[in-house]
């Protein structure tokens, strides 16, 4: 059983069930967001998806230097993609790789004029000590809110994930290549009830409870 940002695609799918003869369980079980990370001496904190897009495509020129966790088969570039450049490409001039989310964080700390996309949990947990430090070297940016009516521009928080007034929301997936009742089925029946979401709850993400409707018939004497 493995947690990710993405569910399982139908080409996936069709893959496993003729592989396996049958198709891996997927499911959400909470939201994360991606948050957008500036150098702390960098007065320029405010966007909007398109700034971020023609940013990401060379066409603000290359005022800022964008870093990932690399370029390829990450669940951040990937989201990037489809959910800023929608189709569009990259510009490998402005954009650079490094070898994961922590180096993302201090290559902007490290770097003036340089612009990051990390996981809202590896900023996000004002209870982190390292995370509460880094703050003091890098700034996470607002995006413009195009659902608020008080509010143009959010940060990413709990609120604003749960919500959806913070934009660049994304969901995470179990799937669960278990097809009985063992160790991997009974760990996804406690996450996704309310202790096992009170992980997602004390991690600062969006947690997601599973409710049951039935439909009953109540009879009274009156």
């Amino acid at each position: 059983m493995v947690i990710v940002t993405r569910g399982l695609s139908v080409k996936e799918s069709r893959f496993f069930n003729d592989s396996l003869s049958y198709t891996p369980n997927s499911d959400e079980v909470a939201t994360d967001a991606i948050a957008v990370v500036v150098n702390a001496s960098n007065t320029d904190t405010v966007f909007s998806l398109q700034e971020l897009q023609q940013l990401l495509t060379g066409e603000l020129g290359n005022k800022l230097n964008v870093v990932f966790d690399g370029l390829n088969a990450t669940s951040t570039v990937r989201f990037v993609m489809d959910s800023i450049l929608k189709g569009r490409q990259f510009d490998t001039n402005v954009v650079k790789a490094v070898r994961n989310s922590k180096e993302v964080l201090n290559y902007v700390a490290n770097n003036a004029q340089s612009i990051g996309f990390v996981g809202f949990s590896w900023i996000g947990n004002p209870e982190d000590t390292s995370q509460v430090k880094m703050l003091n070297k890098l700034k996470i940016a607002y995006l413009k809110c195009d659902v608020c009516s008080d509010t143009p521009f959010v940060k990413p928080t709990q609120r604003g994930i749960l919500s959806r007034r913070y934009p660049l929301v994304r969901h995470l997936y179990y799937i669960l290549k278990e097809n009985w009742n063992g160790l991997g089925s009974g760990f996804i029946n406690f996450l996704k009830y309310e202790k096992g979401q009170l992980i997602f709850r004390r991690s600062y993400l969006g947690p997601r409870m599973d409710f049951d409707i039935r439909n009953v018939l109540i009879k009274e004497k009156l």
